[in-house]
């Protein structure tokens, strides 16, 4: 494989890391305010409903990881080069945490909204456990597999799982609302109240910053990893 030119691959000795850590630091803070201590409790839900800030925040940055994913796995496909490998291992493993997250604080969501915790009537539901066992099957494989064949495979596995995500997002479509627990609250226009419009968008913002955040730090990690395995062969 053709080796990353990258003159720094520390990622603790960036200026611009810097400047991005106290940024997205400033922007969690700053949306944990919003959301404990600015909107209000919701009618019906009451303190619970602050769970979806994070909920959906996270369904966002596991997206996002996805993307990212889908970009390191083509360009390693195409290129065979090391950083792109990386890049895709990064952002499998941000997804699986993110995506664990969007389960759990579903689930919670659920058991209180819906005395449910998990449906498998529930397209919205299925679909983003699938994508949780992709995530998985993606770090399993990097882990398990041989270490030359582990990246082709999981480029491919990659984009399998990046192609879910329209079908999670898309997934509400497949039944009419009365048929199906999970809301459509953003299109259906459930935020009306300013305060949690600003809450929501805010917060949805820091929770995907920092999932980039964390796969831009995991891609660099991984490429020192690469490094000293070869200064030790």
């Amino acid at each position: 494989m053709s080796q990353p030119s990258i003159p720094n691959t520390n990622p603790f000795k960036s200026e611009l890391f810097t400047v991005a850590t106290v940024l997205v630091a400033a922007w969690i803070t700053y949306a944990m305010h919003l959301v404990f201590t600015v909107v209000p409790n919701e009618v019906t839900m009451g303190a619970v409903q602050r769970i979806f800030y994070f909920h959906v925040g996270s369904a966002f940055a596991t997206y996002a990881a996805a993307f990212c994913m889908l970009i390191g796995s083509l360009g390693f496909l195409a290129l065979k080069q090391n950083h792109l490998d990386s890049l895709q291992l990064a952002a499998a493993e941000v997804g699986l945490l993110f995506c664990s997250l969007v389960l759990i604080t579903g689930m919670i969501w659920g058991q209180f909204a819906w005395n449910l915790a998990f449906s498998f009537r529930e397209p919205r539901l299925v679909s983003t456990l699938v994508l949780w066992l992709l995530f998985v099957a993606l770090v399993a494989l990097r882990k398990f597999a041989d270490r030359e064949q582990a990246p082709a495979f999981c480029a491919v596995l990659g984009i399998l799982g990046a192609i879910m995500v329209p079908v999670v997002v898309f997934s509400v479509k497949l039944l009419s609302p009365i048929a199906q627990l999970h809301p459509v609250v953003v299109e259906h226009g459930g935020l009306r109240e300013a305060t949690f419009r600003t809450t929501f968008w805010v917060a949805n913002g820091a929770v995907v910053s920092m999932g980039l955040l964390f796969i831009w730090i995991r891609h660099r990690i991984a490429l020192l990893e690469i490094r000293s395995n070869e200064q030790n062969i």
